[in-house]
């Protein structure tokens, strides 16, 4: 019975709205991931270069957005904007932040401040406060802000596809309630860690109470789903390169 159940909600698992309607308006939304703004500490972690946004770097990003006419906005009003609900601004691009680190607070966010721009940061709610990664404390006083919203990243970067299906509600769910107990804002959107996620992954989400999700497979997106596209972005791209991608 268990296993049928999990065949029907793969089943009924389908985009809140389809391709079809939205590339037909022909326009696509850039979802852009972070990880880290800052630099690489450690010259043998050759992985990271490409994760690592050095300040400048992403100061002339944000300048290009804003002197481009780019309008970046979170993803509850990218939702608004796939179901008719909400007007489509100029250029609409999300800026979107993985893994909480502390350097999101320290570089990313007064640099976002200083733009007024708008972003997303997902965060796993039981590596907050530890070592690299910001505190509540931190959290609460951008959240304040009215700039950024934190969505959820479960609660310790868990692979979701590898878990029990009662496991990996309670990832979902549990992360969705610290983070909404610590700002104050609902919780509407999940980042699969690492982009690990299937059918079944998707369908637990949605059981959870969230409204969409972001993978990592590269693209722009064309609607809101469980498994929207992003453009990662290098630490080794030029402006040009940068531009290119929007």
């Amino acid at each position: 019975m268990r296993n049928l159940w999990l065949i029907l909600a793969i089943l009924f698992l389908i985009p809140i709205f389809t391709p079809g309607r939205v590339a037909a308006a022909g326009w696509r939304v850039p979802i852009l991931t972070y990880h880290y703004i800052a630099g690489n500490p450690n010259a043998k972690d050759i992985a990271r270069d490409s994760l690592s946004v050095s300040p400048d770097k992403f100061e002339a990003q944000m300048q290009y957005l804003a002197q481009n006419g780019y309008t970046p906005i979170t993803l509850d009003t990218l939702y608004g904007i796939f179901s008719r609900q909400t007007s489509v601004p100029a250029k609409p691009v999300v800026l979107t932040f993985d893994d909480g680190y502390i350097d999101f607070y320290t570089n990313a966010f007064p640099i976002l401040r200083r733009f007024n721009f708008h972003a997303v940061s997902f965060i796993p709610t039981g590596l907050i406060g530890g070592s690299y990664y910001m505190n509540w404390g931190q959290i609460k006083e951008i959240a304040s802000s009215g700039l950024v919203t934190f969505e959820g990243h479960t609660v310790n970067h868990a692979n979701l596809a590898s878990l029990s299906y009662a496991d990996m509600l309670k990832q979902l769910i549990d992360s969705k309630n610290v983070i909404q107990a610590n700002t104050g804002y609902p919780v509407n959107f999940i980042s699969y860690p690492n982009g690990f996620t299937n059918g079944i992954v998707q369908a637990a989400a949605r059981q959870a109470g969230y409204a969409g999700g972001v993978g990592v497979w590269y693209g722009k997106t064309w609607g809101s789903s469980f498994n929207m596209p992003r453009i990662k972005v290098s630490g080794f791209w030029s402006i040009k390169e940068f531009a290119s991608r929007l």
